[in-house]
């Protein structure tokens, strides 16, 4: 039962009610956090995809990898290896939509045995092409607007790309990235020096 007021100007009880009123409400307790996702998982099953019949997101990651493998980031470049990576692989995957299996010719998806893998920089390059494989299947933006062939000239030529049975005027750069460091100079790019150029389909 509620006292009374001792007396009609004792406020007292009043003040009390306020008081106990206004007490700062003690919070609920916070929401469970979801479970984390298990990324590798989650690359795996990404990597599994299909980009045409003969041709898995993984494929694509090791084409780019057996591309790129040799490339660095160097001071001057224009963007990450990483980025032109991700370009490679949409241009790997334009040709493979476009052609089915008589697209352009690149590096062909060959597992690296775990031993290299254990080299830390074979281990990143390995996971950055994968990781651009998966963000071009992925992504709703193509950066090379449909290219479909790849070229690492070692100066910045921006011309037309020339090859055998193509058009004698080439076909046109879509997009160039670099320079980086190549440390790996072969036939196909004879300098330590190189850029990583993707070019339109013909009309």
């Amino acid at each position: 039962m509620m006292q009374t007021p001792n007396s009609p100007g004792d406020t007292s009880w009043w003040d009390d009610l306020i008081a106990g009123l206004s007490q700062k409400q003690v919070p609920p307790p916070p929401a469970p956090q979801p479970p984390p996702v298990n990324q590798s998982a989650w690359g795996k099953s990404v990597e599994q995809a299909h980009v045409t019949d003969d041709m898995t997101v993984h494929d694509v990651g090791l084409s780019v990898f057996g591309e790129t493998q040799s490339l660095s980031d160097l001071p001057q470049s224009n963007e990450p290896i990483d980025a032109a990576r991700e370009k490679v692989a949409h241009m790997i995957m334009n040709g493979g939509q476009l052609r089915g299996s008589d697209r352009p010719s690149t590096h062909p998806p060959i597992e690296p045995p775990p031993d290299a893998l254990r080299n830390p920089a074979v281990r990143a390059a390995y996971d950055s092409s994968m990781k651009a494989a998966r963000e071009a299947y992925l992504s709703g933006t193509d950066p090379t607007q449909g290219a479909i062939y790849l070229n690492m000239p070692t100066t910045p030529d921006r011309s037309n790309m020339r090859y055998q049975g193509g058009l004698p005027q080439g076909v046109p750069i879509r997009t160039q990235s670099g320079p980086y460091h190549n440390s790996f100079p072969n036939r196909k790019v004879p300098s330590h020096t190189a850029w990583v150029n993707t070019y339109a389909a013909e009309k």
